[in-house]
């Protein structure tokens, strides 16, 4: 696609550090709303003209270079990793989501701007049962989908207003960083358990992080407006095989630890516990229609990627 002016709200995180990498290598112009000033001299140093900001303040600079961009994606989110997450924390972070999607959406000029690529989560549509699910599945939010709900369900409002809004629903992100890194990689390599669900096994659609910014950027030139797309990989597999994967790669005989659903969420919260109590096997069928391929189509070829990824930023300590 041509070289466009593209405005990213959350470039600063898991997927945007990815998405902007993709963005600059393919000749986009990228500017960048962030909260952090040294967050703002690293994006810089990349050649991204990074605001400092927040978007829940409507007098803030970042307006001024939203007005101006042909694309805008929307990765931003109240911060929540790290940290116990409970009910109370992720309600906090549905009211803020919303006032964030409100602000940005009010500042747009839909004269200029083509598309807007609005990031969700796959836990919004839930529990899918055995069956493949694509977009027009009916939602049945769990684990993070209620408190994306409120957010998600007003975008059909703002379409209606004339906004050009794509909406992307990444499922479960992997890579060398965030959740993966936190839950599984460094667990894995020091001899601790990676913690599970007790019960049968339930399947759920990951997508390689590299992917789903690709994906993302994909979507500014190729979306169709109106339209929802799943992000994820060609096969949905069981909870537990992103581990077993990571486990080979990093030569390590890992040991999975799987819970009563009771004692997962006193671990983890009740969040990320419900977030692994249901199946969610959804097709990309719709993103791969437009013309997306994959890089990495399967976790057996995507996890070994992140490992190496990430071992080459977090080395094994030496053994004198």
């Amino acid at each position: 696609m041509p070289g466009q002016r593209i405005f990213v709200a959350g470039a600063s995180g898991f997927v945007g550090t990815c998405f902007l990498r993709a963005a600059l290598a393919a000749g986009h112009e990228v500017d960048a709303v962030t909260r952090s000033k040294s967050h703002a001299e690293a994006l810089r140093a990349q050649g991204v003209n990074a605001i400092v900001g927040d978007l829940l303040n409507s007098e803030g600079a970042w307006r001024k270079a939203l007005r101006n961009a042909d694309s805008v994606v929307h990765l931003a989110q109240p911060q929540t990793f790290g940290g116990h997450l409970t009910k109370a924390r992720a309600t906090q972070y549905s009211v803020l989501r919303f006032d964030m999607d409100r602000a940005l959406f009010a500042a747009i000029d839909p004269a200029r701007t083509r598309r807007i690529v609005y990031v969700a989560g796959t836990s919004y549509y839930g529990e899918c049962g055995s069956e493949i699910c694509d977009e027009n599945a009916m939602p049945l939010p769990r684990g993070w989908g209620p408190y994306l709900a409120p957010a998600i369900e007003a975008l059909p409002d703002y379409i209606a207003r004339g906004l050009p809004i794509v909406a992307a629903f990444p499922g479960w992100v992997y890579g060398p960083g965030s959740w993966f890194a936190q839950y599984v990689l460094e667990p894995l390599r020091d001899g601790k358990p990676v913690y599970g669900l007790r019960g049968r096994a339930r399947y759920t659609s990951p997508v390689h992080v590299e992917d789903c910014a690709r994906a993302i950027l994909h979507l500014t030139g190729k979306g169709e407006i109106g339209n929802r797309y799943f992000v994820v990989d060609d096969a949905p597999v069981p909870g537990e095989r992103l581990a077993e994967i990571a486990a080979n790669a990093l030569g390590v005989t890992g040991h999975g630890r799987k819970l009563p659903f009771i004692l997962l969420k006193l671990l983890v919260g009740r969040v990320i516990a419900e977030s692994l109590a249901y199946e969610s096997r959804l097709s990309n069928n719709r993103l791969k229609s437009t013309g997306f391929s994959f890089n990495f189509p399967t976790c057996e070829q995507g996890v070994p990627h992140a490992v190496r990824a990430w071992l080459q930023k977090n080395p094994a300590p030496m053994v004198e």
